[in-house]
């Protein structure tokens, strides 16, 4: 579609991905699609408890059975079919999505942060199977990160964003970004 945005957001976990996507949304009238709310919708219909292990393996699953873009194929088919000139694609996590992504002219953002603030942010939200640790989630990561073969995707990244300090700091920084991407 003509002049259609579309941010990609990249990032670790807590990082900020998903406060970023609300802020592009509320300010900017961006439409959001989360990767991690498709996978999750897959793993209620399919009766699989919703945790992050569950989740990385049922991606693995899906992936390895219907290519390694299914997820993101499913999101830009509901960009595509929309009328909608600027979407955010919350979630992007490895090189398949971000590869197709940025063939669709996606802007890959890659958000990042303090591990101990990450676990922090995380702790708060108390989603289930979360790790009780500091190293625990440590080590969840890294099994994602090899998983999902991360390093490869954050390659296609055109912009990154520190989200190490406050959520004012990473709206000034989203702003700054904004302007040099109109």
């Amino acid at each position: 579609m003509e002049n259609r945005l579309v941010l990609g957001l990249l990032g670790t976990i807590g990082s900020g991905k998903g406060t970023a996507a609300k802020f592009l949304k509320k300010k900017y009238k961006f439409k959001i699609i989360s990767m991690g709310n498709i996978l999750r919708a897959l793993a209620r219909k399919l009766k699989i408890p919703v945790n992050r292990k569950n989740l990385q393996i049922l991606q693995k699953k899906y992936r390895k059975k219907y290519g390694g873009d299914y997820f993101v194929n499913l999101a830009w088919q509901k960009i595509n079919a929309s009328k909608d000139k600027k979407w955010v694609i919350d979630g992007i996590r490895n090189p398949d999505d971000a590869s197709v992504s940025r063939r669709n002219k996606a802007i890959l953002i890659f958000i990042d942060a303090n591990p101990k603030i990450r676990f922090e942010r995380m702790k708060k939200r108390r989603r289930k199977g979360f790790s009780k640790t500091l190293e625990e989630f440590k080590k969840e990561e890294q099994r994602e990160w090899r998983l999902l073969n991360f390093n490869k995707a954050l390659k296609y990244t055109q912009y990154k964003i520190d989200n190490s300090k406050s959520q004012k700091d990473l709206y000034l920084q989203i702003d700054r970004l904004m302007k040099k991407i109109k």
